[in-house]
């Protein structure tokens, strides 16, 4: 995990990705994204007298912030919905099971392969124990 964290401002600057790191006043350059924030990092690295594997770098695209920012938002509510999805098949598979339903009973009843009903149930009980 890096100790130091810095969001850099990029904007494409004819064929080079051009890079500002305004908390330490750095700006630098890479031929693509992922040289761009190598570059970041490393110039971060050297400021802070740091080794560089303690230093991330956010990229952000000048103009595109609330898009970038949009989908990060995005995919947070997915990663919460599918952690409650899981929650709630768990929930629903156990239940079931243990009204006396089959797997393949199960299965049908959620919209599942009944192989998954077996894996749910397995890491169900894998969990309670």
């Amino acid at each position: 995990m890096s100790e130091h964290h810095y969001r850099a401002r990029c904007e494409k600057d004819g064929r080079h990705w051009s890079v500002d790191v305004p908390e330490l006043c750095l700006h630098t350059f890479g031929a693509t994204l992922a040289d761009a924030e190598d570059m970041a990092r490393d110039a971060i690295a050297g400021v802070l007298d740091v080794p560089v594997d303690r230093v991330s770098v956010d990229l952000v695209v000048q103009g595109a912030e609330e898009l970038q920012a949009d989908l990060a938002a995005a995919r947070s509510e997915r990663a919460a919905a599918e952690k409650h999805m899981r929650t709630a098949q768990a929930r629903a598979v156990e239940a079931l099971l243990a009204k006396g339903a089959s797997q393949r009973d199960t299965a049908r009843l959620l919209g599942m392969s009944h192989q998954r009903v077996s894996q749910v149930a397995a890491g169900s009980s894998a969990v309670d124990a």
